[in-house]
């Protein structure tokens, strides 16, 4: 029979282990096939007979240094104990491969997932300057519990783009550095068409770090995060209550439900860098997760008020179809505010806020500039605020006509004929949906447009999906003028 050393068996380990998690990703959520079951088992088997050999050769090897140290140890029969090491599944919460062969339910494997990804966000640094720890604590806590799915798609996520081995791989990967094996593997199990998904911990599609006062969109609105490429919902308007007789039949009162649906729209951007910042990962990751955030958030705060619908987000203004006109074409009297807030419905009135470019609101300043009429209610002392707002406040005192004010400036600045000029209603009721997860690509190499040659830089492209519409068109009023 062959010997082995416990080099060679814990390389066999990693082996395995490296094989175990590679079947469990290609059929994450799904039960296994009699050929990859049998492999799953019969790697299991092999996996816990190692660790038990290796135990019991490390514990002789043990005693015999142990020995040989005491005057007399070579005496014949000298004996040694080998305590035979138990079987501890799970002690590291980045090996996956541990909780299938862990438990014995769908349902139980979903809380362990649970369970190891808040251990890993409890674990982890943010490195964006906007991310607070609490508050991002929490974020995804919520997520965890309301939007993973049976097969806990979330917590895997953050497990693998939140293991060591993975942000250590991705920062390798980044700065053109060769992988390890155990590197490599990792990595490669979030490939995605050539792309490899980000740590989490710098994913804005996870991570809350957006800067309000630029995005006020995301301030104000309905945001949800989702697995899948399409948000779907169900939506009414209401059912009619009525007063009766004694001894009247009810009426016939089922309300007409519909399923808005918003589709999730590839976004991109493009981040250079010096070869010399790439050699930097650890400064590198905080400038990268800013630049990726603010990028973000400028794209978002025009198509979220103007987005055309293809192949990007539905924006507030082309969803809000209802619209109010101004008294006279291609102007703007105060009278126009009072008639565009008595023209939308009740219902909508104690969550409404008012959008519009700052333009615009400068010129309802200037309709009472002695403060007597509380148009604006900030004593003509603030304006509208460029301080970022946070969700459900509005900013320090912006309000028109008691509403809360934001600025977007992909609105009309001008009021000529045509022109939406101000947009109220109920933001609950335009849905942003982000689907979790970016992923970026390496470009190891750019090239001088001068000579074509290469210029010293490295490059990421970066890439997610989000999506956005209206879902009541009643609940906005938008003003022409």
């Amino acid at each position: 029979m062959a010997t082995v050393t416990i080099e060679e068996l814990e390389a066999r380990q990693t082996e395995i282990k490296g094989r175990l998690q590679e079947i469990d990703a290609e059929f994450a959520g799904q039960a296994l096939p009699d050929d990859s079951r049998e492999e799953w088992n019969r790697l299991n088997d092999e996996q816990e007979a190692n660790t038990s050999l290796i135990g019991e050769l490390r514990a002789r090897k043990a005693r015999v240094d142990e020995l040989s140290q005491v005057p007399g140890s070579q005496e014949t029969g000298a004996g040694f104990h080998t305590p035979r090491p138990g079987v501890v599944r799970g002690e590291d919460i980045y090996d996956l491969s541990t909780v299938r062969a862990s438990v014995s339910s769908p349902e139980e494997a979903k809380t362990e997932l649970r369970d190891r990804a808040m251990r890993a966000v409890e674990a982890a640094t943010f490195p964006h300057e906007r991310a607070d720890r609490e508050s991002v604590q929490g974020h995804l806590a919520r997520m965890l519990d309301s939007i993973d799915d049976r097969q806990g798609t979330l917590a895997r996520h953050m497990l693998v783009t939140g293991s060591p081995a993975y942000k250590r791989a991705f920062g390798k990967y980044i700065s053109g550095q060769m992988l390890n094996q155990d590197e490599q593997r990792a990595l490669s199990l979030t490939t995605s068409a050539g792309g490899f998904a980000v740590p989490f911990v710098l994913d804005p599609t996870i991570i809350p770090t957006s800067n309000l006062a630029v995005n006020p969109f995301r301030a104000i609105s309905r945001v949800e995060q989702i697995l899948v490429d399409e948000w779907r919902g169900v939506s009414s308007a209401g059912i009619t209550a009525a007063y009766a007789a004694e001894v009247t039949e009810a009426s016939d009162n089922a309300p007409t439900l519909v399923q808005p649906t918003v589709s999730t729209e590839k976004a991109q951007a493009f981040v250079p860098f010096s070869i010399e910042i790439g050699m930097d990962w650890a400064g590198l990751q905080t400038e990268m997760a800013r630049l990726l955030q603010d990028a973000k958030d400028e794209l978002e705060a025009s198509k979220f008020a103007v987005g055309s619908g293809t192949n990007e987000p539905s924006g507030v203004i082309t969803g809000a179809t209802s619209t109010t006109d101004t008294a006279t074409a291609n102007a703007f009297v105060i009278a126009d505010l009072y008639a565009l807030e008595n023209a939308l419905g009740p219902r909508f009135r104690p969550r409404a806020v008012m959008v519009m470019n700052r333009a615009i609101a400068q010129k309802i300043r200037q309709f009472d500039t002695a403060g007597g009429s509380g148009v604006w209610l900030d004593n003509l002392r603030v304006g509208l605020p460029n301080q970022v707002p946070t969700p459900g406040s509005y900013g320090d005192g912006a309000r028109v006509l008691g509403y809360g004010a934001y600025e977007s400036s992909a609105m009309a600045a001008t009021v000529t004929t045509g022109a939406k000029i101000i947009v109220f209603g109920d933001f609950s009721y335009y849905l942003i949906a982000d689907r979790v997860g970016l992923s970026v690509e390496l470009i190891p190499h750019m090239f001088a447009t001068a000579n074509n040659r290469p210029s010293g830089q490295r490059g990421l492209y970066a890439y997610w999906r989000n999506g956005a519409g209206v879902l009541s068109t009643t609940a906005f009023k938008v003003l022409d003028s």
